[in-house]
């Protein structure tokens, strides 16, 4: 449906189309491979017919405002590849990957589960651990950021959860940088994330989140979505984030959620199955009134957003519908959040922002990731109307 991405913009209402071509970029064009007479059965048996390899549709989709590109060619995903990375010997049947991923996951959770005991196996930080229902947290005894903490779920597996564990390793972590920023008031800026598997960048198999909390400046990738959403609203006297959602939900994007969650699949994903999440904030910097309470209080500083129940039950809804439902494994989640203390930059009209993104096949010796995504710019094989279709069968707004 990517390929028809022209035609879709054409049937916008005018005002939305101008909008469109003032934040977006599209070229459609045609790429050609000749297959030589002897190659032909091989290009059918791995691509279906020869005429999808001979004309090709390659669509190159720009943010204009954050420079965020994609590529998309779905023909990329059938191209050949050899299984690999977990177990030695991977059948070929969906079945079989299924059951060869799950006997990776349980060796090695047997053989090599520092986690399974964060008490004596785990680093703490200098204000100790904060335990949750699920959860307990530990400090990374390798840093990327001088507050840089885990949440370690209770569940080892790192697919099985559900709400009630999401929501309460996501309230962990908000006490953990609540804890962090007490002990640091210029450590303001933080980010949660979350590697699901080896293939997306995880080095422990057991399920555990990462909480970081910077100075200075948000993290870049941050950073840039906030200078974009600044310069529009001076240049178009509008709301980025309103005009970013209200065009991909008319491009048939979104999945629906009640008032104050805004979700759609992404038009320039980083990876394939892109979902972001535009969320309102609940405690605002600053407000203290408004941050969550709890056990921990002696620990805010007064600043911390709250998770609505709503971004919890759509978080979770998507994560599980991409899992059960599209077949994704190796995932990366990202929440940016905004800053926890005063800041010299306009944050106003930032909501909570997260972002899933699907890393393929956790099995294979294939790397979804080279030289172009590096680079130059992201090459998509997951088609985002094909994505956010399949999300939207159900009833989202109640999450079942």
């Amino acid at each position: 449906m990517i390929e028809t991405i022209q035609t879709r913009i054409a049937s916008l209402p005018e005002q939305r189309r101008q909008l469109f071509a003032q934040l977006f970029d599209v070229d459609v064009t045609t790429g050609h491979a000749l297959p030589p007479p002897e190659m032909e059965g091989w290009v059918i048996q791995q691509f279906g017919a020869l005429e999808p390899v001979r004309e090709q549709t390659i669509v190159k989709i720009v943010n204009r405002l954050t420079l965020e590109s994609a590529l998309f060619n779905p023909l990329r995903a059938r191209r050949p590849t050899r299984p690999g990375g977990g177990p030695s010997s991977i059948p070929s049947t969906s079945s079989g990957q299924a059951q060869a991923l799950e006997e990776w996951i349980a060796r090695e959770l047997a053989e090599h589960d520092i986690f399974r005991d964060p008490e004596r196996n785990t680093t703490a930080d200098v204000f100790g651990r904060i335990r949750g229902q699920h959860c307990v947290t530990a400090s990374n005894v390798a840093k990327y950021a001088g507050w840089h903490g885990l949440v370690i779920f209770d569940e080892p597996h790192p697919l099985r959860f559900g709400p009630a564990q999401l929501r309460d390793y996501l309230d962990v972590a908000l006490r953990w940088l609540a804890a962090a920023q007490a002990c640091d008031p210029h450590a303001i800026y933080p980010i949660i994330t979350w590697n699901c598997l080896p293939k997306s960048g995880a080095t422990i198999m057991h399920g555990h989140m990462q909480i970081a909390l910077t100075r200075g400046m948000h993290y870049t990738h941050v950073e840039r979505w906030r200078r974009a959403a600044e310069s529009y609203r001076a240049r178009a006297s509008a709301s980025y984030f309103d005009d970013l959602f209200a065009l991909h939900a008319g491009l048939g994007l979104a999945i629906p959620f009640s008032a104050g969650m805004r979700v759609f699949a992404h038009l320039t994903p980083a990876r394939n199955r892109e979902i972001v999440f535009l969320a309102e904030q609940i405690g605002r910097p600053g407000d203290k009134e408004t941050g969550r309470q709890g056990e921990d209080d002696s620990l805010s500083p007064g600043f911390l957003v709250s998770w609505s129940e709503g971004f919890t039950q759509a978080l979770c809804f998507v994560l599980r519908r991409l899992i059960d439902e599209q077949g994704m494994r190796a995932f990366n989640v990202a929440i940016a959040l905004p800053p926890l203390g005063p800041t010299p930059e306009d944050w106003r009209a930032m909501p909570i922002i997260a972002r899933i993104a699907d890393r393929g096949d956790p099995l294979t010796t294939r790397g979804d990731m080279g030289a172009m995504e590096l680079f130059a710019a992201n090459v998509i094989t997951a088609d985002p109307f094909e994505v956010a279709a399949q999300l939207r069968q159900g009833d989202t707004e109640t999450g079942r």
